[in-house]
């Protein structure tokens, strides 16, 4: 009893001394080039910030149903064309196996899958949703894992002390696929594209970041806002 006291009163505390009212929401989608490009930076802003921000990740849902690209030599070629430019922008490695992923007829680019992935471990841990999505696209960019296959997210929450039994079970079920699409309608609204940095305080919600950002420029931007905040 005593030691289940102590530990409501430090929960309370850490309350206490977090400034709950600003949130930072960082929209992406786990087929995103750039969103990939960006995964340091916005992993490198929630440690540096999380002591005074909430931060949330929302799914964009980029490609999906028809929309979605089928691996061949146009897609190849698409991305032979713009991934060496987000790669040299951003230091984020593309590997020859994702090239090869591009030409393979039989893998369909859909966000759907990935994205429910992702949703799922906001329901079941929720504390590892933003190293989860990062390790998902390190899947797929650097090894080219296909990301409609369980075994690809198998590996990586056996990684991350997941129940693997409980994702098979729920991953494409059709509650965890509703609350996807859902989460995607939502983002709709918040945003025309990805990566997207959003900064919402006391109700009201501004545009951090319409696409890749810049670590250094945007941990300083959001210094001054804090010291901003303070002062008033």
């Amino acid at each position: 009893m005593v030691a289940l006291l102590l530990g409501q009163l430090q929960i309370c505390a850490q309350t206490t001394n977090k400034t709950t009212t600003m949130k930072i929401t960082y929209i992406m989608d786990p087929q995103c080039g750039w969103c990939y490009g960006n995964s340091d930076n916005i992993t490198a802003l929630k440690e540096e910030f999380k002591d005074d921000f909430d931060f949330e990740l929302l799914l964009g849902g980029m490609w999906l149903g028809g929309n979605a690209p089928v691996g061949g030599e146009g897609l190849s070629q698409f991305i032979q064309k713009h991934a060496p430019r987000m790669a040299a922008t951003t230091g984020a490695m593309v590997d020859s196996t994702y090239y090869a992923l591009a030409k393979d007829s039989t893998y369909t680019f859909s966000s759907l899958e990935p994205s429910a992935a992702i949703q799922l471990i906001k329901e079941i841990s929720p504390d590892k949703v933003f190293p989860f999505a990062k390790k998902v696209q390190q899947a797929l960019f650097t090894e080219g894992k296909r990301l409609d296959k369980k075994e690809t997210y198998f590996e990586i929450i056996k990684t991350m002390s997941i129940d693997t039994v409980d994702f098979d079970r729920l991953w494409m079920a059709e509650d965890n696929i509703a609350k996807t699409r859902a989460e995607f309608a939502h983002a709709a609204k918040l945003a025309n594209g990805f990566p997207a940095l959003l900064l919402t305080t006391n109700g009201s919600t501004q545009t951090l970041a319409s696409g890749y950002f810049n670590k250094a420029a945007m941990i300083h931007k959001l210094n001054q806002f804090k010291a901003t905040k303070i002062s008033k």
